[in-house]
């Protein structure tokens, strides 16, 4: 079986060349430079050395001249097998420091196997070669060698500043593209986190959350994280009375865009409002494959759409009820003037004098409920002045106690009083300021027929920009807070949104006329303050009235 010796340093011409020698029943030594050669071919001498020319530490010119130098290797046929020296000059080098064969890469199998055969051929049939003194200087080879080398070296300096120009020149686009890239995300960034929205991107199907802007923590209350592990739990924070709603509108989600507005409730529990809209994001053919989203907290502009459309309410029946309240009230002066009349000309215990007295009482409660649609409609004369609410309070305490059934536990916080007569005044009509309270603390009374406990209290509160999103109308500043509490039988949703509406009243037909908090409310607009309520069925009513502070002295 013919030996033969394969030098190269490149591992993948060392492994094609074993596989094709050794598939055609030649035995096969690798090594990766010539001076390994030379060591393995002394130990073991091959039939045939198969040698590439560009190699560290001993490349294959220096290995031939050796090679055919040496009495003990120079019979053996040497082949040259490059694909780095390739011109006629480098192959005339070879052959003529006594190469038996010159060799291309790339070559096919055959073609190979042939020139190696050849050459081995060749090498049997020439007259043994001379041998040189391996001192002895051939300064031909030498200056031929060298120039070579300097050609090759020169060629591989030109590959390599050409590839050095086409790398930089890649470097530079690579930075161009990562810098635009960076700011790209930068200006992304900017958007997502400046914007008040919320910005979200997922798969078609909602499988996915791709982005969700950190906007979305502030407005839910929840951190992104929960969305991104479990997309489908952002349907369990929208409110029960329009979960079914939303999840039976998200046929339309990926294919048409998606357009709704629903409460939802935050970590907190706090409940807000949310416009959504989603829209398909379509590949090139024209498909569908992810979905665009941006959700807005419309709390306050709901809010604000209620408050409008009851001053709207207020206005039109306010217009109705001063005008009636003018007439009634020449009325009522004539029926109280002849009543005082008659009630001086009757002999007092008489069944006469008896039911004159009562069409006076009548008249003056006619009076009264006048003065509460002139103060509905608010063409009630007003005469402002600054009081302190914690006074006040205490001033109506005895009044107040009188109209509560004994049933029911009456607490004024007399300590937040005491504290808040001085920080608490206001600029208001006093009479105006009773209304509001006896109207609160009345409904209160009725709220607990069963009896309860009812909680008066005064405070100071100074409101932020954000602090008054919750309230509309209000402006930044300093409020004194009146809170009148029960824990009586409480109001669903569907009645709280029409407690101040003129006429609306629970109560049975002869009971109430519907104006008590209808007149509470316009005279709190009517202050420049908010009125505020929550309340949850058999736990009990809070409402809070928000009037503005004045720093003017009490005359």
């Amino acid at each position: 079986m013919t030996r033969v010796l394969v030098v190269d340093d490149n591992e993948d011409n060392l492994y094609l060349l074993e596989v094709l020698l050794r598939a055609n029943d030649y035995e096969v030594e690798v090594a990766r430079h010539g001076a390994d050669a030379l060591l393995k071919a002394k130990n073991t001498l091959p039939d045939i050395v198969v040698s590439d020319l560009l190699m560290p530490v001993m490349d294959g010119y220096t290995l031939l001249g050796r090679w055919k130098a040496d009495p003990d290797l120079n019979e053996v046929p040497f082949v040259v097998h490059t694909a780095t020296y390739t011109d006629p000059e480098d192959e005339r080098l070879a052959l003529s420091m006594g190469a038996d064969g010159f060799i291309l890469k790339p070559c096919e199998p055959e073609d190979f196997l042939v020139k190696l055969r050849s050459a081995c051929d060749t090498s049997a049939k020439s007259q043994p070669p001379s041998i040189r003194d391996p001192g002895e200087s051939d300064e031909e080879h030498l200056r031929e060698y060298s120039e070579t080398l300097i050609r090759k070296l020169e060629h591989k300096t030109l590959q390599l500043e050409e590839s050095n120009r086409k790398l930089k020149a890649d470097i530079a686009a690579r930075e161009f593209v990562e810098t635009a890239l960076r700011e790209s995300e930068e200006r992304f960034r900017q958007l997502a986190e400046s914007v008040d929205d919320v910005f979200w991107l997922s798969e078609v199907g909602g499988a996915r959350i791709i982005y969700i802007s950190p906007r979305f923590e502030e407005v839910w209350g929840h951190s992104p994280k929960i969305l991104y592990d479990s997309p489908s739990d952002w349907l369990k924070f929208v409110h029960p009375r329009d979960r079914d709603r939303v999840e039976a509108s998200l046929s339309t989600y990926a294919s048409g865009g998606w357009d709704e507005t629903f409460r939802i409730l935050r970590a907190d529990s706090q409940e807000r409002w949310i416009r959504s809209r989603a829209f398909p994001v379509l590949d090139s053919m024209g498909r569908a494959y992810r979905v665009a989203g941006v959700s807005r907290d419309v709390t306050q502009f709901r809010l604000l759409e209620e408050q409008f459309r009851q001053a709207q309410k207020l206005e039109a029946i306010g217009r109705l009820a001063g005008g009636v309240a003018h007439d009634f009230n020449n009325l009522l002066s004539v029926i109280l003037t002849y009543a005082n009349f008659a009630r001086s000309a009757a002999e007092p215990g008489t069944q006469l004098s008896s039911d004159i007295e009562e069409v006076h009482r009548a008249g003056k409660r006619a009076a009264a409920l006048t003065r509460q649609l002139l103060a509905f409609s608010r063409q009630q004369v007003l005469e402002p002045q600054v009081l302190g609410l914690g006074e006040l309070l205490r001033g109506m305490e005895p009044m107040l106690r009188r109209l509560l059934s004994e049933d029911i536990e009456f607490s004024l916080a007399r300590g937040a009083l005491s504290a808040a007569e001085r920080s608490c005044d206001v600029l208001a009509d006093p009479t105006q300021i009773e209304q509001i309270v006896m109207n609160l603390v009345v409904n209160a009374g009725d709220a607990m027929p069963s009896g309860g406990t009812l909680t008066v209290n005064v405070g100071s509160v100074e409101l932020t920009e954000e602090g008054t999103q919750a309230y509309p109308g209000l402006k930044p500043g300093r409020y004194a807070e009146l809170t009148v509490s029960d824990t009586g039988i409480g109001m669903d949703d569907t009645v709280r949104a029409q407690i101040f509406e003129p006429f609306f009243t629970t109560k049975e037909i002869g009971q109430g006329t519907g104006l008590g908090l209808a007149t509470v409310f316009g005279i709190v607009q009517q202050s420049q303050g908010h009125i505020s309520v929550t309340s949850e069925l058999g736990v009990g009513t809070t409402f809070k009235v928000y009037l503005p502070r004045t720093d003017r002295p009490r005359q």
